[in-house]
């Protein structure tokens, strides 16, 4: 604790902005968060280890910035000069308290992106390649925590200077720390970020479309942003001995960081956004696309599929169109969840059989299948 003989400046607070800030993106996450959840528990719950491990990330660091908030009650945010030793004392602890909680936090949100990631599909690379980004974010947060807590020994060093033989890392150490995990960040955010462009540029979807899809999909750059911003204002923390006051910048953007890559993971899995968006959009002939003029590409009841060329399809004795003669490719990719109903007879019915019979009813409905297909080769549908 450095004991100023002058005074560094005005007795101002600087607190009330970042909790004001950092205040108004939570509750925008929370909003952001409960439209996701109420999306996946209604009609049928569709949770997914991407629903556990964001809602893990939401409450861990709204719990380390609880902590933040009693830290500014006893002096962050002010310059160390004005600050009683007692209430120094008591707000270095909170901010210690307060600095465990974001690794972990980060790790969880990060790791619901990749899971999110995971339901688009299931090759070996694919998945290979999500769980080594899974691990480093594990082992990243493993690390950060450590050098957490052993940053000082016995650990009521970190804000009480009245422990004798203490054993403290240098300044230096911890901007190399800071650094270390920053770039971390950034590498992950970007991969993550840029990683979905790999298939959105295969969707047989209209241009605007991709890049409304690309855009939503990659938000995590804003978390980028905040994680190279954050990395300037190391240098400054500690610097002059005036924690208190030191620690509000970087304090502020590395709540930013955490916050920006919640509401990244939770936009692209809203459907409402992308229903309105497309709204318009429901049987598109295969030329406006941009596709072979016998493939058909619709959004149906909440779900978005490509039917394959009705040349494909045919009549079995019953006259219905054989369910294998019908393909579907989920066209959002978050939307590719598993499903079981009950059918009209009463057998439960896995997702594709279910789309499947949709489909044929659909079709049966609007005049049969030589109608649709003659609909469809004529580009009337």
């Amino acid at each position: 604790m450095a004991t100023q003989t002058a005074a560094p400046g005005p007795n101002v607070n600087h607190a009330p902005e970042l909790l004001g800030i950092t205040g108004a993106l939570y509750i925008v996450a929370l909003l952001l968060w409960g439209t996701r959840m109420y999306s996946r528990l209604r009609p049928t719950p569709m949770l997914g280890w991407d629903d556990y491990t964001i809602t893990l990330g939401i409450v861990i660091g709204i719990i380390g910035w609880g902590f933040f908030v009693v830290s500014t009650v006893h002096g962050v945010g002010r310059h160390n000069y004005y600050v009683s030793p007692s209430d120094q004392i008591m707000a270095q602890r909170w901010l210690f308290a307060s600095e465990a909680p974001w690794p972990i936090a980060v790790m969880f949100v990060k790791i619901s992106i990749a899971c999110m990631l995971l339901r688009i599909k299931r090759s070996k690379p694919w998945l290979a390649f999500l769980y080594i980004m899974i691990a480093i974010q594990v082992a990243t947060c493993i690390g950060s925590v450590a050098f957490i807590l052993f940053r000082c020994i016995p650990l009521r060093a970190h804000w009480d200077p009245s422990v004798t033989n203490a054993r403290c890392v240098s300044i230096k150490s911890i901007y190399y720390s800071i650094y270390i995990t920053a770039v971390v960040s950034i590498v992950t955010d970007l991969t993550l970020a840029f990683l979905p462009l790999a298939f959105i540029r295969k969707m047989q979807r209209p241009l605007r479309d991709k890049i409304v899809l690309s855009a939503l999909m990659g938000l995590g750059i804003f978390a980028t942003i905040m994680s190279i911003v954050k990395t300037t204002v190391v240098k400054h923390y500690g610097a002059t001995g005036d924690i208190l006051w030191d620690s509000i910048d970087l304090s502020l953007w590395s709540i930013l960081e955490e916050q920006a890559g919640i509401i990244a993971a939770c936009i692209p899995c809203l459907r409402s956004p992308f229903e309105r968006i497309l709204d318009r959009i429901r049987f598109v002939p295969g030329g406006e696309r941009g596709q072979d003029a016998s493939s058909v590409t619709y959004i149906g009841d909440r779900r978005s599929y490509q039917i394959s060329s009705p040349k494909r399809l045919s009549k079995n004795t019953s006259g219905v169109a054989d369910a294998d003669a019908l393909s579907e490719e989920p066209v959002l990719p978050f939307e590719n969840d598993r499903v079981n109903r009950q059918s009209a007879t009463g057998r439960i019915l896995k997702t594709t059989e279910l789309h499947v019979s949709e489909e044929v009813s659909r079709v049966e409905s609007a005049g049969g299948v030589e109608s649709w297909r003659t609909d469809c080769e004529k580009g009337l549908v």
